[in-house]
C-alpha cells in the first residue's frame, strides 16, 4: 500500500501556496509527568522520543558553520549550501553553470541525532525529504537516503507508513480528492503510541488520585508475549504492505490484522535496520524461551547504550562459567556478550550516493548467535 499511496499522491499533488500545518506538542507527556515524574524525566531523553521534532536551534544537531556548511557533489558546478537566517534552517541546491539554484526550508527533523537526522519541508500540506542528511558521529552532510548525487532535487515525498514509524500521529485528510497531511499532529514517539489514548485516564485519576489500578490506559507490561512484540514490530519489522489506514494500530492488537500477508516465495534476509522483529524471531533465546520479548532486555523509558548493562540480561539465562573461553576472558566475558553475541551488521536498507561510491551503514544485528 506504501508505493500505491506514493503514485496516488504525485498524481494529486499540485502547485499552490506553501502549507505549513501548525504542530500539536504532546499533552499526554505533561498530563503524565504529576503522577509518573521519574519515567516522564527520563523517557524525553531517549532517541524515540526525539525521533520527530520540528526544526529548531535545539533540535538541528548539523554544523551550519563557514566551511562545513557545504556538500559538494560529482557533478562540476553541482553543491548544496546549508544556511541558517534568522534562527530558520534552509538548504540550498545550486547549479553554477547554469546560474540557477533552488532554496527549501528545513521544517522538520527526522532522527534524534545520536548518529544522524534528516529533514522534511511542507509543500501544499505534503512533507518531502531534503536531499541532504548529517551524519552526527563523523560531522559530515551526506547525500539523503534515496537521491542520487549531482542531482538538484527535491522531490523525494514522504508517505504516511515513513510518518506513522518517526511520529506519534498524523492526520491524513482528503483535499478535493488529493490526500493531504492535516493538524494537529504530535511528533516524536509520545506516550500514547505505546498506552493508547490516555484522556480518560488522565480525567479518571485527577478524581481518583489514590487508586493505582491504572483505569482506562493500557500497559503493555501485561499484554501476551506476541502482542508485546507486535508493539514494537509495528515500526521494527521491516516493509510491508498495509491492509488498514496509517495510524489506525492500537497497542494489544494483533499487528497482522492491519498488514497484508506477505506473498509467496522466496522469504528476504531481515535487514538489520528496519527488521530487528523478524531477526529476533529467528534467535534461538526467543524460541526457546516462551516468556522472551523485546522488553526483556530494553526499557524504552530510559536511555540504554552501555553493551555491559545488556550483557547482566544474558546472564540471567546464561552461566559465564560454562563459557568455552572462560578461563582465558575472565571478566571481560561479560562486557563482550553483545558484541560477540550481536554484533553490527551492514544494512542493505539503507544506501547513501557519494560522488565517488555508496556507503552503507551499520546496525547491530538483533539475531543472536552462537
Amino acid at each position: 500500500m506504501p508505493r500505491v499511496l506514493f503514485v496516488f499522491l504525485v498524481a494529486t499533488s499540485g502547485g499552490g501556496p506553501l502549507s505549513r500545518p501548525a504542530t500539536h506538542a504532546a499533552p499526554e507527556i505533561r498530563s503524565c509527568q504529576p503522577c509518573h515524574q521519574r519515567i516522564v524525566a527520563t523517557f524525553i531523553q531517549t532517541a524515540h522520543f526525539r525521533t520527530s521534532a520540528d526544526a529548531s536551534a535545539q533540535s538541528v544537531k548539523a554544523r551550519f558553520s563557514e566551511g562545513r556548511n557545504v556538500l559538494r557533489t560529482g557533478t562540476p558546478g553541482v553543491y548544496f549550501r546549508m544556511e541558517r537566517r534568522n534562527g530558520v534552517f534552509y538548504q540550498v541546491g545550486v547549479d553554477s553553470g547554469r546560474g540557477t539554484s533552488r532554496a527549501e526550508r528545513m521544517d522538520l527533523v527526522i532522527g534524534s541525532g545520536r548518529r544522524g537526522q534528516s529533514y522534511l519541508y511542507w509543500r501544499n500540506g505534503l512533507l518531502f525529504e531534503l536531499p541532504v542528511s548529517y551524519l552526527t558521529g563523523i560531522g559530515r552532510w551526506i547525500n539523503s537516503p534515496g537521491y542520487a548525487d549531482g542531482r538538484i532535487d527535491f522531490e523525494r515525498l514522504i508517505v504516511p507508513r515513513c510518518l506513522e514509524c518517526h511520529s506519534t500521529s498524523f492526520t491524513p485528510r482528503a483535499d478535493r480528492g488529493a490526500l493531504r497531511y492535516s493538524r494537529p499532529y504530535v511528533l516524536g514517539i509520545s506516550c500514547e503510541k505505546c498506552h493508547g489514548d490516555g484522556r480518560a485516564h488522565v480525567q479518571y485519576q485527577a478524581s481518583h488520585p489514590a487508586d493505582t489500578a491504572g483505569k482506562y490506559i493500557l500497559n503493555p507490561a501485561r499484554f501476551s508475549r506476541d502482542r508485546k512484540v507486535d508493539n514494537c514490530a509495528l515500526c521494527h519489522s521491516g516493509e510491508r504492505d498495509a491492509g488498514e489506514p496509517p495510524f489506525s494500530y492500537r497497542p494489544g492488537e494483533k499487528l497482522d490484522d492491519y498488514f497484508l500477508p506477505a506473498s509467496k516465495g522466496e522469504v528476504p534476509i531481515p535487514d538489520v535496520h528496519g527488521n530487528q522483529v523478524e531477526l529476533l524471531r529467528r534467535s534461538r533465546c526467543f524460541r526457546s524461551s516462551p516468556d522472551m520479548s523485546c522488553s526483556t532486555c530494553h526499557d524504552v523509558h530510559e536511555r540504554q547504550r552501555e553493551v555491559a548493562w545488556f550483557a547482566q540480561k544474558c546472564l540471567v539465562c546464561h552461566e559465564t562459567r560454562r563459557h568455552r573461553l572462560a578461563d582465558q576472558l575472565g571478566e571481560q566475558l561479560i562486557a563482550w556478550c553483545v558484541d560477540c553475541h550481536m554484533p553490527t551488521r551492514r544494512s542493505n536498507a539503507i544506501e547513501i550516493n557519494t560522488p565517488t561510491t555508496r556507503v552503507a551503514l551499520h546496525f547491530r544485528s538483533h539475531a543472536i548467535g552462537i
